[in-house]
């Protein structure tokens, strides 16, 4: 995409990349990747605006990067980046905490909500791959940090070829990420003891929502994204059979499909 910007809002601030084209405007919160690499110093920024764009085709679009340690500090930040509400919101998997939270406290900036490949809390395999995250992180390995992020394919040579692009790329691959010591504190305050009271914060959702995910999904199981469903008032499901983490990518026809009809019903 020709039309890519990238750069910080609040002076040093939240990192974010914009794009899209039409008159329609929509904020997305990036994933777990924005814990680990400020977006703003990802090397392809295009390739993410051009997954936003088949997801959300008609909208100029901005996808925000965190530079808080905790929800708090992020939705503050989030509320103070975000002047207007756009006409959407959209939480990518790690993005769909502070996309439920957001819209908890700032109901005045959330018009409709779409929390994608991601719910109110993680399914017991989830929380068993954040184990291994936490664990990685304490002894400094990327590779295995990368690995339990990218690995979550349905189709196997999805999967290979990202295993090839790890070995291929082992020995850089902590270039341009954040001190471990840094991603693991951000990690432990995010995922303390508040991150229990999420189901409080989805049944103060006021504004239409979509929750959207695969019913094999390891971080979010169905059981997850029903339960987030059922948490916020009136929110809609729109489950993927036996897919996993990934169909944005693998599904994206499909995903484009069920946002564009939430947007036109809701």
């Amino acid at each position: 995409m020709s039309n890519v910007e990238t750069g910080l809002l609040l002076g040093d601030g939240v990192p974010y990349i914009r794009g899209g084209t039409g008159q329609r405007e929509a904020v997305v919160f990036f994933g777990a990747g924005a814990l680990f690499k400020r977006l703003d110093k990802v090397s392809d920024p295009g390739r993410y605006a051009r997954q936003v764009s088949r997801l959300l085709p008609g909208h100029k679009f901005t996808i925000l990067g965190y530079a808080g340690s905790g929800f708090d500090e992020i939705v503050r930040d989030m509320a103070t980046a975000i002047r207007t509400p756009p006409e959407v919101v959209v939480g990518i998997s790690f993005g769909g905490f502070v996309g439920m939270r957001f819209a908890a406290q700032h109901p005045e900036l959330v018009r409709r909500l779409v929390p994608l490949v991601s719910g109110h809390r993680f399914s017991p395999g989830g929380w068993r791959m954040m184990e291994r995250q936490f664990e990685a992180l304490e002894r400094g390995d990327f590779r295995t940090l990368v690995r339990e992020n990218a690995l979550l394919f349905r189709r196997p040579w999805y999967n290979w070829l990202v295993r090839l692009k790890l070995w291929k790329d082992g020995n850089r691959l902590a270039t341009g990420f954040r001190d471990p010591s840094a991603i693991l504190r951000d990690y432990r305050q995010l995922f303390g003891p508040d991150f229990k009271n999420y189901s409080e914060y989805c049944g103060r959702i006021i504004s239409p929502a979509l929750v959207i995910g695969g019913t094999a999904d390891r971080y979010f199981d169905r059981g997850a994204l029903e339960g987030t469903a059922c948490l916020i008032p009136g929110a809609q499901i729109h489950p993927f059979e036996r897919e996993t983490h990934m169909p944005p990518i693998e599904k994206s026809a499909e995903v484009t499909g069920a946002i564009t009809d939430f947007l036109n019903r809701s």
